[in-house]
């Protein structure tokens, strides 16, 4: 199994960060939220969710190498190489208090993000997996890495949240194809990376409507996680990032987070 690289020396877990505020008073310090895409999706993913939660926590939507504002740089269909670079794009925010998010494919980085840095002696207070089954889980769909490219581009279509003129423009299909494709390669070979358990607290939540996760699915979480699971369904399918009650879901999450500290 590949061993992922250090991407720097290992620190020592910081204390709480102050800002002083203008007034002077004290202020608590807002957590980072590191978001994590789903297969074929762009950081912008989760625009909607950075709108609704303007004060609850320090946004940072990571992209992926030949995605959204990276689309110029070379794809990757390794799930330890993208890692890598996920892993150089999220040091810098490491150091305070963060909370790992991952949907659907994201959900195996943030996971495994949050092992990695755990083991560096710089966890998350939390990582939030959304609309994926456990690592051990069994699928709910057949693959379709593997599928012919009809045949793949119509499964992908049936999925939803690709916009369907996507599909109805040849250039577009053409520049596409590919990221999809990797994606789904990724994130239906990806298998768990040796180690301990995750140790922080562990959310695990999923649309009602999604065809893509079950019960014992989202069960399986628990397996994985030596700290707290908590697993919730929520109105909605597989795309729910827009829909209110999963941002209200969310900001429930970041209230139960410790005070990572005030300003004096």
């Amino acid at each position: 199994m590949q061993q992922l690289s250090t991407p720097g020396p290992a620190a020592s877990t910081p204390g709480p960060a102050t800002i002083t505020s203008p007034s002077g008073r004290a202020r608590q310090v807002r957590p980072t939220l590191l978001c994590l895409p789903h297969a074929g999706g762009a950081a912008r993913a989760f625009a909607g969710l950075e709108a609704a939660l303007p004060r609850a926590a320090r946004m940072t939507l990571l992209e992926l190498p030949g995605h959204g504002s990276r689309m110029a740089e070379p794809l990757r269909e390794d799930f330890g190489a993208v890692m890598e670079d996920l892993i150089r794009g999220s040091a810098p925010h490491t150091t305070g208090q963060y909370v790992l998010l991952g949907h659907s494919m994201g959900a195996a980085f943030a996971y495994e993000m949050g092992r990695y840095w755990s083991a560096l002696g710089r966890p998350p207070a939390g990582v939030v997996v959304v609309g994926r089954n456990g690592p051990t889980a069994r699928r709910t769909l057949p693959d379709l890495h593997t599928l012919s490219a009809p045949a793949f581009l119509e499964s992908v279509r049936r999925l939803g949240g690709t916009p369907p003129q996507l599909f109805e423009h040849p250039e577009l299909v053409k520049l596409f194809t590919p990221v999809l494709r990797a994606d789904f390669t990724i994130s239906e070979t990806y298998t768990p990376l040796p180690g301990p358990p995750l140790a922080c607290p562990l959310w695990v939540c999923a649309g009602v409507d999604d065809p893509m996760v079950d019960d014992p699915g989202l069960r399986d979480w628990e397996d994985h996680g030596a700290g707290d699971v908590a697993i919730e369904w929520l109105p909605g399918n597989h795309f729910l990032l827009d829909d209110p009650a999963f941002h209200a879901y969310v900001a429930g999450v970041l209230r139960t987070l410790p005070e990572s500290g005030t300003t004096a």
